[in-house]
């Protein structure tokens, strides 16, 4: 399958919030807290950089029987895939590869920490 041309890297509405508060965290924060957002957009300008250079291996491509119960919900029924990603501290991201005229977008639709991933995704019964 030949690399779709990216559009761009943005931030929908459920993960906006989150890299805003790590952004303010690292500006703002103390010692651990401060690291901690650090490394989390440390790794995600690495997962960005690896979405430019081939959005379609920048993560891994999910089951659709394994996608988040609330993607509907948060998004509608017409997400056309949905791949993860791994950042710093066992948190976990979603995107999704969108055509638009002229190319594709990747839209990064949720930034969970590991628990909240486990749970959305099936894997914790809890």
């Amino acid at each position: 399958m030949a690399k779709p041309k990216l559009l761009g890297v943005d931030y929908a509405a459920e993960a906006a919030p989150v890299l805003e508060e790590w952004r303010r965290l690292a500006r703002e924060g103390g010692g651990e807290e401060k690291r901690l957002a650090k490394a989390k957009l440390k790794s995600l300008a690495t997962f960005e950089t690896r979405a430019w250079t081939n959005p379609l291996a920048a993560g891994d491509p999910v089951a659709r029987d394994r996608w988040p119960g609330v993607l509907v919900r948060d998004y509608g029924d017409d997400i056309p895939n949905l791949f993860r990603f791994e950042l710093a501290e066992r948190w976990r991201g979603y995107y999704s590869l969108v055509g638009e005229p002229g190319g594709a977008r990747v839209w990064i639709l949720y930034l969970w920490d590991h628990r909240t991933y486990s749970k959305q995704s099936g894997y914790s019964k809890k």
